[in-house]
């Protein structure tokens, strides 16, 4: 799990923020470390919003009916009792239609069942992130499903070079380390996974349970940081593979979701190479491969998320609209220790390729997301040069922005 800025106030729960909302539509409650995404789709699907996220970043409440925070600010987990709080709030009258978990509950599934106990989640049942969140589990059922995947190991290998150690209790990469530099103290979701080469992607599917169907697949961008080498910095997509291999994909999705009986967005992680590929990590939820392919479907992607969890449908195959564009997102992590100050956040707020924007004040360590920027483009290496340039003129502006 990644470090995280702190939320940059302890506003008072239920702010009012986004203007122009309307009482006739849906609302859908949104609960993650960063809820930005998420709400912005909704918003896109025709639903009214309430975030429930650590942050608070200005364009996530632009997008929200109203915000509530999540977390204890300098903790990047959700705290239980604010989760429950804000729930009960969102509970009263009219209710909403339920709450989608986005990232931020892979250590915590626990509090998922807490959660739909007060009201609906929209998801995959506690069950069933508690399971593929199992590294004994999953990739035992990878191996009966006949799914290839990466050689694991529960206990550290005898000789533990060519070995990477990782934890399904996390996400973002900030976990994964040489098995040589695994720490003393590992929690249930750790294991040890023999390093392949190959290509890092990801695919974003739809379920209901039964069936699936592939919305895209993307290029992710994965580069160290300080000593951490595998961080998660963004996508691009959509790209495409060979006919095999997304066939192997879509089989792979296909035998996972009736296995587990997977519902609403969801994406899996795998290694592209000559031989096919190697399945390492299954998400159990909406992932940020969604800034790529929201628009793909008429009436947006939360609309057909809420749709498959509650009645199971998922739309036809040709429904779907890919962009001719390609499109990718990256995280700009902070250089250094600092606050935001007044004129930073104004400047990073006029850049329009810039989201997820931290307020006035807020106290960043080194390394710490500052924000992301998304950029298009006619293919994926024009896309992936667009971002580095761009993520080098914010870190420059950014270096010259004096802390205070």
């Amino acid at each position: 799990m990644s470090p995280s800025r702190q939320a940059f106030s302890t506003l008072e729960p239920a702010v009012p923020l986004a203007a122009g909302g309307s009482p006739d539509r849906p609302t859908l409650v949104i609960a993650a470390t960063s809820a930005r995404l998420l709400a912005e789709a909704a918003r896109a699907s025709g639903f009214e919003v309430i975030a429930i996220d650590v942050f608070g970043d200005v364009d996530t409440r632009a997008a929200a009916r109203t915000w509530m925070p999540l977390g204890i600010p300098g903790r990047l987990a959700p705290e239980e009792g604010r989760l429950v709080a804000a729930l009960r709030q969102c509970a009263t009258p009219p209710r909403p239609v339920g709450w989608i978990a986005g990232s931020g509950f892979e250590s915590a599934p626990g509090l998922l069942a807490t959660g739909a106990g007060v009201l609906p989640l929209l998801g995959n049942l506690p069950g069933t992130v508690t399971q593929v969140r199992d590294p004994d589990d999953f990739f035992a059922a990878l191996h009966r499903l006949g799914i290839p995947a990466p050689e694991i190991s529960l206990a550290l290998p005898a000789d533990p070079v060519g070995w990477l150690f990782k934890d399904a209790h996390a996400c973002g990469g900030w976990h994964i380390r040489p098995a040589g530099r695994a720490p003393a103290g590992r929690g249930p979701g750790a294991y040890f996974q023999r390093e392949e080469a190959g290509t890092a992607m990801s695919a974003l599917f739809l379920a209901n349970g039964a069936s699936a169907l592939i919305i895209g697949f993307a290029r992710q961008i994965v580069a160290p940081l300080g000593r951490r080498p595998y961080v998660y910095r963004g996508c691009v997509g959509p790209v495409t593979l060979p006919p095999p291999h997304a066939g192997q994909v879509a089989n792979a999705v296909s035998a996972l979701t009736r296995h587990y009986g997977l519902r609403g967005l969801n994406g899996i992680d795998f290694l592209f190479g000559a031989d096919g590929i190697r399945v390492l990590e299954l998400n159990p939820r909406p992932t940020a491969s969604l800034a790529l392919f929201n628009d793909v479907l008429a009436g947006g992607l939360l609309a057909a998320h809420v749709d498959a969890c509650l009645h199971g449908h998922l739309p036809a195959a040709d429904a779907l609209s890919p962009s001719t564009r390609v499109r990718g997102s990256e995280v700009v992590f902070a250089p250094r220790r600092g606050r935001v100050t007044p004129a930073l956040a104004d400047w990073l707020a006029a850049q329009a390729d810039c989201h997820d924007l931290p307020a006035a004040g807020t106290p960043v360590a080194r390394h710490d997301p500052m924000c992301s920027i998304t950029c298009e483009g006619s293919a994926p290496e024009e896309v992936r040069a667009r971002l580095s340039a761009r993520c080098e003129a914010i870190l420059s502006q950014l270096n010259r922005a004096a802390p205070t």
